[in-house]
């Protein structure tokens, strides 16, 4: 696999984007990296599912399709290719910023990648809103 951590970090996206720019994110640094066949496919397979939800467009229920979708299949997919002693998540010094960082030796076995959406910064849900 290629290195992707540079400078300590790597950012993949920021929070302030809706959902939909999120995703495009986190697709586009997956094909920007060398992955085995299996994590192709299953990025292929998201493709799939966002092409086949075209027609739900920015409704809420497109918006609640997307975030389902970010939740269940490409966040645990970026969290398993964080190197070691690294997290995918929300960045610890700017809350707006979701990509790969150094743990925090203190915390290091236990670290929460979206700790800080537990402290007033959440994921983006719902309505879109302008980029």
């Amino acid at each position: 696999m290629r290195k992707f951590i540079i400078n300590r970090f790597k950012l993949i996206s920021r929070l302030d984007r809706d959902i939909g720019v999120l995703i495009d994110n986190c697709l586009g640094f997956l094909y920007s990296i060398d992955l085995g066949n299996d994590l192709r496919k299953e990025t292929g397979r998201i493709e799939s599912a966002l092409y086949d939800m075209v027609y739900l467009g920015r409704t809420p229920a497109g918006c609640e399709f997307k975030e389902k979708l970010f939740r269940t299949r490409i966040l645990p997919l970026m969290k398993g290719l964080a190197p070691a002693g690294y997290y995918f998540g929300i960045d610890p010094e700017n809350t707006g910023l979701l990509g790969y960082w150094l743990k925090p030796e203190a915390d290091y076995m236990s670290h929460d990648p979206l700790a800080g959406a537990k402290d007033g910064q959440s994921m983006p849900v719902g309505s879109p809103t302008s980029s």
